[in-house]
């Protein structure tokens, strides 16, 4: 007996035990899992993703390759040296010297004229701040995409939390309801519609998890990698005047800055170019020493070399840049427009989903009160559990599309600010 009181008692103590490190294991990783997704907000996300996003680096390393091109273009031509020695002889299997030699070495340096060296490096000057700006471009369009992932995931988030509340409150209404169908007020059949109703409840919420987890996953690309969650952003307040932002998207988007300096750079390659029907020369300086019998006469000579642009003056090459000068300046036109269409297209877009956006606002109480209304006339049985769930599907749908109308609108209120030129 006193054996069997032992034995019972170590396998409490055994259970306890292991149950004890059970929720110590499964408590820290939980507090782990926790404190490996920070939540951001939109500017420390867009902060992150100028350091950190794939995409932006990729695009500077363009400037990079430019600012090797600008340094490359600024470098005097190289110098020549050569050493001759004339005068050996082969005899009777010797080399010997002869009373007739001559020692000479020259050094010769090449000489642009015209500016060349000038142009060209003014030329590479303006490629490179057109590069610049064109990354700029690269990141303000690729901010889109991240304003976008990051109010997709913060509805998505949003819709999950909504469903598990809206699951334990549903709990609660199947205890009422299980505890009337055992006193005889409620059916087994209806009673088992309300409980497969909560399955579908968990399978949406399961659902919208995993929606969730993969529009954290896109949100997170756009930063480069890592766990951060979005933070809650309050409703814009200012008004919007798109003549002011096409105003303003005409004088501070980086594209029309890049093609600018583009046009620019071509001015100089075509005067470079033109400058090439100018002769280039060589200085030279040379040493010479003549003799023989180990008795040398040094001597000294300076030469010029002079290149003749008869034939190739780089006609075909300033044709080229020619055509490429007038295809910047249409670009240019084209990209104006392009721009002013897109900032309208953005407009229409903000405007449709503000509007949507209210329209659902001012449903909002009116859809809660009809719930509350419904639950109450279930709970003393004045409505059929049909006529409930139907009720608790279309107010679910409806917060649903309400969370995608909310953030879809504030999107397009930061969509259309870039879009528009704003600093990020």
């Amino acid at each position: 007996m006193l054996r069997r009181g032992i034995k019972i008692a170590y396998e409490k103590f055994l259970v306890f035990t292991l149950f004890s490190f059970f929720l110590l294991f499964y408590g820290k990783l939980g507090s782990s899992d926790e404190l490996s997704n920070s939540k951001i907000s939109l500017s420390e996300a867009i902060k992150i993703f100028k350091e950190k996003n794939y995409d932006v680096k990729i695009a500077a390393y363009e400037i990079k390759k430019s600012e090797g091109a600008y340094i490359q273009a600024g470098l005097l031509l190289n110098p020549a040296l050569s050493i001759n020695y004339t005068g050996l002889s082969f005899g009777k299997n010797l080399i010997y010297d002869t009373d007739n030699t001559l020692l000479s070495a020259r050094f010769e340096q090449p000489l642009e004229l015209g500016g060349k060296r000038r142009l060209r490096r003014l030329s590479a000057f303006y490629q490179l701040r057109a590069v610049d700006f064109q990354t700029k471009e690269i990141s303000r369009e690729l901010v889109v995409g991240l304003i976008t992932s990051y109010f997709r995931a913060l509805a998505d988030r949003l819709y999950a939390e909504y469903l598990r509340r809206d699951i334990d409150d549903f709990d609660e209404i199947l205890k009422i309801q299980e505890k009337r169908q055992k006193e005889g007020f409620l059916s087994l059949i209806d009673f088992m519609k309300l409980q497969l109703y909560k399955l579908e409840l968990e399978n949406a919420l399961t659902q919208a998890v995993s929606t969730y987890k993969k529009s954290l996953k896109d949100f997170n690309f756009f930063l480069g990698g890592g766990n951060y969650e979005p933070e809650e952003v309050q409703e814009p307040q200012d008004e919007i005047f798109v003549e002011n932002l096409i105003k303003d998207s005409v004088e501070k988007r980086e594209i029309l800055k890049s093609l600018k300096e583009q046009e620019k750079s071509v001015d100089y390659k075509i005067r470079l170019l033109k400058a090439y029907s100018i002769p280039d020369i060589s200085l030279g300086v040379e040493y010479d020493s003549f003799g023989g019998s180990f008795k040398y006469k040094p001597g000294i000579g300076f030469g010029v070399f002079v290149s003749l642009p008869i034939f190739d003056r780089r006609q075909g090459d300033l044709i080229s840049a020619i055509s490429e000068k007038e295809q910047i300046s249409a670009i240019l036109k084209r990209e104006e427009e392009r721009i002013k269409k897109e900032i309208l297209q953005a407009f229409d877009d903000y405007q449709a989903s503000k509007n949507i956006y209210f329209s659902y606002a001012e449903k909002k109480s009116i859809m809660d009160e009809l719930l509350e209304r419904t639950k109450k006339a279930h709970s003393i049985g004045e409505i059929s559990p049909s006529e409930f769930i139907d009720t608790l599907r279309t107010y679910r749908a409806f917060m649903s599309a309400f969370f995608g109308a909310k953030y879809q609108y504030i999107a397009s209120y930061y969509i259309l600010k870039i879009l528009g030129g704003a600093e990020f």
